[in-house]
């Protein structure tokens, strides 16, 4: 019977008994509630649903069963007596595979199930497999196909023939690929040790038995074994004889093969064992082995510890010991070794022979060689070639390379005693690389010594062919104290001569970024020598010389010229400039950097003469100076310690009518801004024979002692209005308002006692609470004294010269008075022109309120 644990609000125990008949089987349960505890005299109600092939297979068969549980908890019900919810119970085939039994409880008895179990079917009732099968019987028959599952440590199928037939055979007739008429699975993936699938046994003592034997009628395997990593075939011999004996009468009797392994694999695993690990040999007079390799592969690959990889002997003089041949475009023989001391191919002379020889025979192409030393191969690292002499009384050259050829002009890359080439676009070595080790300065004594002992030739010649190249044809380099070049010239030529033909410089001296010391320093030492010491001249439109200190930290100039002489003469300057065509600058000093803040010339001087001295002889200006960004076209300014002027300009000349200070501006901005930022003194003050005649003192008040001018004709105050100012204009009569305090607006009725002013059309004097930087946002001008434009009506009678005004009906408009009705307050002015027109207009009025 098999147990049952159901995992959720309830715990179930399921026992299952199987009758002996196919159509109901038992079904047995104690109801436990999620404490444990038994739930006793309980409706219970109960889905049960046979699955096939696995816990979640396909339903054949499902059912609805209920009953009451006893004191116990213990319910027994019987599958296939239940109200069917699908498939037949007795049309089950069982023996067509595995089959799982899943319970769905409720409870309460009801079809809200909650508790779900499912168990494996493990032993199906011998009467459903009669059933099913038709039974068995001595010389009866199984239903086949047939598919069951057993557990048992003996054998579930045996057959024993004790005559000359087959005890099992299997046939199969179809064309069918990978079939097997029988076959063997071991199912586990971790079976234990020497588990097989099939297995043959021959018991038999003799030379002859065959354990398993596999045959082929046509061209294919009478043995096939296969396998991802372990082994497809595999024989042992326990004693003395072969593992696997492979022999042919006239075919190959052992061929290898594998796609991406390792073909055969023969060794021996035992230290004590001094056997050969191949023996081949041959009675005829073919090659004993044949090793062929259409890939790039080697041939035959031999290591050793200390013996010899590969050892040739031969005793006929006329034979070798090894001989190589190559007759494609590869290596004849390649000796290779991963020794630090050792050499690959050694060539040992004991006579008076070479110890290597390598010449050209029979090429006339002039592309074979006699010797090649390679390194790289499979990057590699070492040297090609090295010659040494380890006796210090040898006092033969260590290497010797001689020519007979005459050359070939002019491409002196062929026939050359010697050509090194360093054949590496990224290469860093040196074609040739001398070197001396003396503590000698002698003649001669160099790591190159080139000699031109003719009338021509050169000593030493270093050509960069490379036109797009950009290395130097020399490079010279001193660790020491001594110069990296030393040139001389022992007659009238030059030490050093230098050229350009494209764009780089004759010579470029430059002192890297550890050096303290200088790009250049030209000396002359002879005091009677007048020459220049440096010359630099150019017919171009170039520069004739340019001096750049490409440093934005760096604090020193690009040029220092300093002359100590005790003349003040014309020309005695540490700088001297001149232009002497037409045009051109004398000088020219350009900061050119757009967000540079240095100014482009800074003149100092510690002594009582002027920083800057300029004189223009003609019509031109002594200093004219502009600015294109904010700034300054000329800024003077005094520091915190001077006690000079920012400025200072004069007119010695008394004939001269020009202005000694001109101010002209054409923008929007302020013509002239003066800003007194200290703790007293005047903003302004102008003199007259120097006598003040006018001032300004800091607080803005002016004094003039000649009395002042303005234009306009009447005295006005800015004040607020009523409203929005866009509904006011000049001439509008302006009463005081009632509403707000310092505020105005239009008058809309006669002889109104409240009566202020006029909008004044042009003051001349516009007084104001605000400060002088105010725009009087939201204000109006009225005039309260003087001849204003004000606006009238014939609403009081025609208007004659000397006529009192007073508000009229009309809003900011004024009338001729009465004066039987006027009062004090009310009169604005006297009229100074005549007005007889009926609509409104303007005449000018001597305002003076009363």
């Amino acid at each position: 019977m098999k147990k049952i644990l159901l995992a959720a609000g309830i715990l179930l125990g399921t026992q299952l008994a199987f009758a002996q008949v196919p159509e109901k089987m038992s079904y047995q349960a104690i109801v436990r509630n999620t404490g444990g505890q038994v739930l006793a005299n309980q409706n219970i109600g109960v889905r049960v649903s046979v699955l096939q092939g696995s816990p979640a297979g396909t339903v054949v068969y499902s059912e609805r069963l209920t009953g009451n549980t006893n004191v116990n908890g213990l319910i027994t019900m019987e599958v296939g007596t239940g109200t069917v919810l699908s498939g037949t119970f007795n049309t089950i085939n069982w023996p067509t595979g595995s089959y799982y039994l899943k319970t769905e409880t409720d409870p309460t008895g009801g079809t809200n199930y909650t508790i779900t179990g499912t168990s494996q079917l493990l032993s199906v009732p011998y009467a459903m497999f009669a059933k099913s099968a038709g039974g068995v019987s001595g010389g009866g028959a199984f239903s086949i196909p047939y598919v069951n599952t057993f557990t048992n440590a003996g054998s579930l199928f045996s057959i024993t023939n004790n005559g000359d037939g087959t005890s099992l055979e299997g046939i199969n007739s179809t064309t069918s690929s990978s079939i097997a008429p029988v076959r063997g699975v071991v199912n586990n993936i971790a079976p234990g040790g020497f588990s097989s699938a099939v297995r043959g046994i021959n018991n038999g003592t003799g030379g002859l038995g065959i354990g398993t034997w596999g045959s082929q009628d046509g061209s294919g395997w009478g043995v096939y074994g296969v396998t991802p990593t372990g082994l497809g075939v595999y024989g042992n011999s326990s004693g003395s004889g072969y593992g696997v004996y492979a022999n042919s009468n006239s075919g190959t009797g052992l061929n290898a093969t594998s796609t991406t392994g390792i073909a055969a694999n023969i060794a021996i695993l035992n230290n004590a064992n001094n056997n050969n690990v191949i023996n081949a040999n041959t009675l005829g007079n073919g090659t004993v082995i044949n090793v062929l390799s259409s890939g790039s592969g080697a041939g035959v690959i031999s290591s050793t510890g200390t013996g010899f990889a590969i050892h040739g002997i031969t005793s006929a003089q006329s034979s070798a010991g090894v001989i190589a041949d190559n007759n494609g475009a590869g290596e004849a023989i390649v000796g290779r070794n991963t020794s630090d001391i050792a050499g690959a191919v050694v060539g040992r002379n004991d006579g008076g022979g070479y110890g290597v020889r390598g010449f050209v025979a029979t090429n006339t192409t002039g592309t074979s060689i006699g010797v090649l030393g390679q390194v790289g191969q499979n990057s590699g690292k070492g040297r090609a070639g090295r010659f040494e002499n380890l006796n210090a009384t040898n006092d033969r050259n260590t290497f010797e390379v001689e020519s007979n050829s005459t050359g070939n002009i002019p491409d002196n890359t062929l026939g050359n005693v010697s050509s090194f080439l360093a054949n590496n676009t990224n290469s860093v070595s040196a074609a040739v690389r001398g070197e001396t080790k003396s503590i000698f300065g002698n003649f001669g004594a160099a790591g190159i010594f080139g000699v031109a002992s003719g009338t021509g030739g050169f000593g030493g010649l270093f050509y960069t062919s490379n036109l797009s190249g950009n290395g130097r044809a020399l490079v010279a380099l001193s660790d020491g104290n001594g110069d990296a070049i030393l040139a001389n010239a022992g007659k009238d030529g030059d030490a050093v001569e230098a050229s350009v033909d494209g764009t780089g410089r004759a010579i470029y001296g430059w002192v890297p970024t550890f050096s303290t010391g200088k790009a250049a320093e030209f000396k002359n030492f002879n005091t009677t020598n007048t020459n220049p010491v440096l010359t630099s001249t150019t017919v171009s439109n170039s520069i004739a010389g340019d001096f750049f200190v490409d440093n934005t930290n760096g604090t020193s100039p690009a040029v220092h010229g300093k002359v100590s002489s005790q003349f003040a003469n014309f020309g005695t300057a540490g700088v001297y400039g001149e232009s002497i065509g037409t045009g051109g600058f004398a000088g020219l000093f350009y900061q050119s950097n757009a967000s540079g803040n240095g100014p482009a010339v800074i003149a100092l001087t510690e002594g009582n003469g002027n920083a800057i001295t300029a004189n223009a002889g003609k019509n031109g200006n002594g200093v004219e100076a502009n600015v294109d960004g904010t700034g300054s076209a000329v800024y003077g300014w005094v520091p915190n310690f001077g006690t000079g002027r920012a400025g200072y300009f004069r007119n010695f000349n008394t004939a001269n009518s020009q202005a000694v200070l001109s101010v002209t501006n054409v923008g929007t901005g302020t013509g002239f801004f003066v800003n007194h930022t200290g703790a007293s003194g005047n903003i302004a003050v102008f003199q007259s024979a120097s006598a003040n005649v006018a001032r300004v003192d800091k607080t803005g008040k002016g004094f003039f002692n000649g009395g002042t001018q303005s234009s306009g004709a009447d005295l006005a105050e800015a004040f607020d209005v009523e409203g929005n100012t866009s509904e006011y204009e000049p001439g509008d009569i302006l009463i005081i308002s009632i509403d707000s305090d310092r505020t105005v607006e239009k008058s809309s009725k006669p002889y109104s006692n409240l009566v202020a002013g006029v909008y004044a059309t042009k003051p001349g004097v516009l007084l104001t609470e605000e400060n002088v930087d105010s725009e009087l946002i939201g204000k109006v001008p009225m005039g309260v004294i003087g001849v204003i434009p004000t606006k009238v009506c014939l609403e009081g009678g025609k208007i004659k010269r000397g006529d009192l005004l007073v508000s009229s009906s009309k809003s900011g408009v004024a009338m001729k008075a009465n004066l039987k009705k006027v009062k004090i307050g009310q009169v604005i002015g006297k009229a100074l022109q005549d007005y007889d027109q009926n609509e409104i207009g303007k005449i000018k009025v001597l305002v003076n309120i009363k």
